[in-house]
């Protein structure tokens, strides 16, 4: 079962529990040591977009970038992220536009 995103506001506050977003089990901080380093998940924020641009000066060149517009959180523990479907799941939230590209490709 897949749990929907954390939205940005309901984001757990430093020193809570945070939790997988795919099998819901508690996750831990990266533990550091002298020779190596333990990580138990990965944050990826995410959520629709849209395409705004900007000029840094009157007359220098037009930027465009994607813009959050609502910004969830999805975290998934060192377990899950193993898992070929839940690697899928986080490309599709990382790059939605190239997600739909490939659908109406294959529709």
């Amino acid at each position: 079962m897949i749990r929907e995103a954390t939205k940005r506001s309901e984001a757990p506050e430093a020193g809570a529990d945070a939790r997988c977003t795919h099998c819901g089990r508690v996750v831990r901080e990266t533990i550091h040591t002298r020779s190596c380093y333990r990580v138990d998940y990965y944050e990826l924020h995410t959520g629709p977009v849209e395409e705004s641009t900007f000029r840094r000066s009157e007359d220098g060149p037009l930027h465009v970038y994607q813009r959050l517009l609502a910004p969830e959180l999805v975290i998934t523990c060192a377990d899950c992220y193993r898992e070929p479907a839940i690697q899928d799941e986080r490309e599709r939230r990382f790059r939605p536009e190239v997600a739909a590209v490939a659908e109406e490709a294959s529709a």
